[in-house]
């Protein structure tokens, strides 16, 4: 017996799809990667950048060729958020979707909307728009996974620059948590913990220019332990 044969499945299969969750933030505010579809199903609405998977490709590879071929951007997914396998998430046939979480730094927000998708657009993260197929669970999925990983690992410091103030992390975690923190008690905390250090300013001419910090990767890990929580 021919051993392919032999192996070979004899009953359905789903197709199967990745979902790419990507986050920037400006310094201002937290961001989200969208684009519009450029064909049907849910033509002109917005979606996460995605697509099918490939036969010889793992998932990680198809998020990181879709993110590449429908925006522009080639970087790696950071984490999986979740498989997502409603029955009538994608009206073209039962479809289940593996979405992925990627982190970007200011400097890779140049956007190029390429293949099938008409249009690629940053949102605010408080301001998105209606979502095409599933895509509002995806969010919702993400949001949570997002807080989970601002309280356990150093991951909002992939998102900011290499010096940044604490009022611009302050407007990091406000817009991660949904929650306005007390200025004063925030940044005590911050500067208390060791998770940041601060950048000596040289200028003469700006003595009062804004106290510029950077992330200490092993004050993060010390203070860790102590179950340090911003709330």
């Amino acid at each position: 017996m021919d051993n392919k044969k032999k192996y070979e499945y004899d009953y359905w299969r789903p197709a199967m799809t990745v979902d790419n969750v990507v986050l920037n933030f400006d310094g201002n505010q937290l961001r989200m990667l969208l684009i519009r579809r450029g064909d049907e199903p849910f033509k002109d609405q917005w979606a996460f950048p995605g697509g099918f998977l490939e036969e010889n490709e793992t998932l990680e590879e198809a998020a990181q060729r879709e993110l590449k071929e429908e925006t522009g951007i080639n970087k790696a997914p950071f984490i999986q958020i979740g498989t997502f396998s409603r029955l009538d998430r994608d009206p073209r046939g039962r479809t289940i979707s593996t979405a992925f979480l990627t982190l970007t730094k200011p400097s890779e927000n140049i956007l190029k909307a390429q293949d099938d998708a008409a249009e690629a657009c940053w949102f605010p993260v408080h301001n998105m728009p209606a979502l095409a197929f599933d895509h509002e669970d995806i969010l919702r999925k993400a949001k949570f996974i997002l807080q989970v990983l601002f309280h356990t690992t150093p991951v909002p410091y992939q998102l900011m620059n290499n010096i940044f103030t604490l009022p611009e992390m302050q407007r990091l975690f406000s817009d991660v948590f949904e929650h306005e923190f007390d200025r004063r008690n925030f940044q005590k905390k911050f500067i208390s913990s060791g998770i940041l250090s601060p950048v000596a300013n040289d200028n003469k001419e700006r003595p009062n220019a804004p106290i510029y910090y950077r992330f200490n990767n092993g004050g993060f890990y010390t203070y860790q332990k102590k179950k340090f929580n911003i709330g």
